[in-house]
């Protein structure tokens, strides 16, 4: 954060969260998929679509009450990890991605906030040409492509090339919660938003779920998450996206 006041300009704009609508919610559970997976509320995105006639107005009066007191449901902050092996031995823990499974009512109030963060983010400029992750349009194979060409140029011009690689093991478990609101802050997150931003982060709890081989399921107890954001939300990657972003 110091590098950050000495070095780049502070933003004057203050993000506002606008009241969402049943036509929003509306549109965002008919884009879910048919999923029968579910957090530990049981109920799954197929239950979801086929309820929402019933439950839209309900819905939008809840959400819209998030989205003006600036408060986080907490029983929207329970989420179950599952282990999902990837390759390797499987003894080995760290041959396994852990999967955060939210309530699907969850899901539509993170997708709410999100669009409107990324217009608060785009509208000022704030997002960096060169970060490529978690954007819409700003594909891996665009970074590829402009780290590629950018390398040819400077080749074709006689010039030295080199590289710093960083690897991030489990970023996402990593994010410090103080350091991230206060980039939150920096950057016009502030006011309700922040306020929404933070509630967000506090009171979170997890639990490992292990699907044994009779299909019952064994779980671990309910513990406080103190930092990283949850995988697979939709928010998640937006919040890891404030730790690496650079205000132009």
């Amino acid at each position: 954060m110091t590098y950050l006041r000495q070095n780049l300009k502070y933003c004057h704009s203050q993000i506002k969260l606008k009241n969402t609508t049943t036509y929003e919610i509306s549109k965002i559970i008919n884009s879910l998929k048919n999923k029968t997976s579910h957090g530990y509320d049981e109920i799954s995105d197929k239950i979801l679509k086929a309820s929402a006639p019933f439950i839209l107005s309900p819905l939008t009066h809840i959400f819209n009450k998030v989205l003006s007191s600036g408060i986080f449901p907490d029983w929207l902050k329970y989420s179950e990890v599952q282990p999902l092996f990837k390759k390797g031995e499987k003894t080995e823990i760290s041959n396994y991605r852990l999967i955060s499974l939210l309530p699907s009512f969850s899901n539509i109030i993170e997708k709410i906030i999100y669009k409107r963060l990324n217009w608060y983010l785009l509208e000022n400029n704030i997002l960096a040409n060169e970060q490529f992750g978690f954007r819409e349009k700003f594909t891996t194979d665009m970074a590829t492509h402009e780290l590629l060409n950018n390398i040819q140029l400077s080749l074709d011009k006689k010039k030295l090339v080199g590289g710093i690689v960083c690897d991030l093991q489990k970023a996402f478990d990593c994010v410090n919660h103080n350091i991230l609101l206060e980039k939150i802050k920096y950057y016009g997150i502030r006011g309700t938003a922040y306020n929404l931003m933070q509630s967000y982060l506090d009171n979170r709890y997890q639990r490992t779920v292990i699907k044994a081989k009779n299909l019952n399921k064994l779980s671990s107890s309910w513990e406080i998450t103190r930092h990283g954001v949850p995988q697979a939300s939709v928010l998640g990657p937006y919040y890891f996206l404030f730790i690496l972003m650079i205000f132009l």
